[in-house]
């Protein structure tokens, strides 16, 4: 046994290798000795797919509080209009081009100053690594909500979901954690974090040990990360402790706009800081207040028509809107009201490498 977990070591340290990529963290404030944060990307371009350009799909931050033993998630809505920290552009803009802009260095110095927290490691991911990961393992179990049809790898035809807990490859994986239209944003964040926990579940069987060159093998060309071999081994060594960890699940409250005809997404400003707030908790970086106690529900301010809108918001509505004008610019912060042009940057298999 002692061979063949060495045999792995190995493998997984030469994959790594080939997709290991350091980036320029801006980041100035204090980090916790006890804690670390990762942002997860998942890109919607691969080989197959061929796509124009190259965006991410999915972005979630999450943080491990070792000494507390609680994970914590937020994923954040992919048209969320930020702005963007790229030496290409400083602007406004949906969160997912800021990787397209600068790749990994871009969107983790973006996510660090609109959350005001560190991020020490980034992974991203291609629709390919994530279904080979799913198989390698052998599938994972989740809990349908509701009946829908979803998208398949390359976004056409439909795979058939039925309410109920299954079990599902790596494709049927792929397509529950990209669905956004039977819903909204909010649960397609849910169900991306359903899946990283049912991996987690999975892993912390004894059998795991076997599937570990199955998992090194799909993340084989097909990875990008500040990780080096020694700590992602030690991440899947401690993944079966992990899976014992609290989990704590972040979102923010937001409503779509239109601006200059692109669909975006306002994340209320109080809203940010207040998931700000917990995930310095979480990282230890902040005192815990009133707003960590359990009976706290947070609510937006109420200089918003909607508090929490999940739906494309129709003319009259937007019209009616207190943070746009004639449905058309955002004013919620002054200067918000343009953004630069989406960018356009064709790769190989998805993965910008600045």
């Amino acid at each position: 046994m002692t061979r063949y977990v060495s045999s792995s070591s190995n493998h997984l340290k030469q994959v790594v290798s080939k997709g290991y990529l350091p980036i320029k963290n801006d980041y100035k404030g204090k980090n916790s000795k006890t804690s670390e944060s990762f942002l997860i990307m998942g890109l919607d371009n691969t080989i197959e797919r061929k796509l124009g350009t190259t965006r991410t799909d999915s972005l979630m931050v999450v943080t491990i509080n070792h000494k507390t033993k609680k994970i914590t998630f937020c994923s954040l809505p992919r048209d969320s209009f930020v702005k963007i920290d790229a030496d290409k552009y400083h602007g406004m803009q949906r969160v997912e081009v800021a990787y397209t802009y600068d790749g990994p260095t871009a969107s983790v110095n973006t996510v660090q100053k609109l959350l005001n927290i560190p991020i020490d490691h980034y992974y991203v991911f291609n629709f390919l690594s994530f279904v080979k990961i799913i198989d390698a393992i052998g599938g994972v179990d989740i809990n349908v909500k509701h009946d829908f049809v979803g998208v398949t790898k390359d976004g056409s035809g439909g795979i058939v979901f039925k309410k109920g807990k299954q079990h599902v490859n790596g494709l049927k994986a792929l397509s529950y954690a990209r669905e956004r239209h039977s819903d909204n944003d909010i649960m397609r964040g849910y169900r991306q974090q359903e899946i990283i926990q049912a991996v987690e579940k999975k892993l912390k069987s004894p059998q795991t040990i076997t599937k570990i060159p199955g998992i090194v093998d799909a993340i084989d060309h097909n990875i990008q990360t500040n990780i080096n071999s020694n700590e992602l081994d030690k991440l899947i060594k401690n993944a079966p402790e992990y899976a014992n960890y609290k989990k704590q699940r972040i979102t923010f409250d937001w409503r779509t706009f239109s601006n200059q005809g692109r669909s975006m997404i306002e994340l209320y400003p109080d809203s940010i800081s207040n998931v700000s707030h917990q995930l310095r908790v979480s990282l230890g970086l902040s005192n815990a207040d009133y707003r960590d106690k359990a009976q706290y529900q947070f609510h937006t301010n109420g200089n918003y028509l909607f508090q929490s809108d999940y739906t494309v918001q129709d003319k009259f509505d937007e019209d009616s809107e207190s943070t746009s004008i004639n449905g058309n610019n955002y004013v919620g912060i002054n200067g918000n009201t343009k953004t630069g042009p989406l960018p356009t940057t064709k790769t190989k298999n998805g993965f910008v490498t600045k």
